[in-house]
């Protein structure tokens, strides 16, 4: 019988999210002053196929990289979200009555309440340019799906 998990072979970890910002100094603001970015390198960026400017930061852990090329621009679009590629970013907190309050004092309405789906709680924010961020409570004190689902501690999934 085959094993189910074999894969490629490839050994892959998580490396990092890149967000396209339409403004770089407002996303700044909000990803280091709302959702404490620890701030790792700010950098021009020049020659092809990037030119412009990137900000990369820890955010629990989780490598961000903040990147704004010219001709960027928000999308208006009144869509809730994008038909294909990245949804959400979610980051896991210990306390999510804490998280919802830290937030909504500095962002106002753009935080949903709070809700739960089969015991994890959660709710969601919008940056200035309108990418969402999940912020969930997993219960039993998981920190993330690998401890939620297969018990791993500190694992990653």
């Amino acid at each position: 019988m085959p094993d189910e998990q074999a894969g490629s072979g490839l050994d892959t970890q998580f490396s990092h999210v890149v967000i396209a910002v339409s403004d770089m100094d407002r996303a700044l603001a909000f990803y280091r002053d709302v959702l404490d970015m620890d701030v790792v390198f700010d950098q021009e960026l020049a020659g092809e196929p990037f030119s412009g400017r990137a900000i990369g930061g820890l955010v629990g852990g989780t490598s961000i990289e903040l990147l704004r090329l010219p001709g960027q621009r928000a999308d208006d679009s009144p869509a809730a979200y994008k038909p294909v590629g990245l949804q959400v970013i979610s980051f896991s907190v210990p306390d999510l009555d804490h998280a919802h309050e830290t937030i909504r004092a500095a962002v106002g309405d753009r935080a949903q309440n709070p809700f739960e789906v089969e015991g994890v709680r959660m709710f969601f924010v919008t940056d200035p340019d309108g990418t969402v961020i999940e912020f969930v409570q997993f219960p039993d004190g998981a920190r993330n799906p690998a401890e939620l689902h297969r018990g791993i501690p500190g694992g990653d999934a």
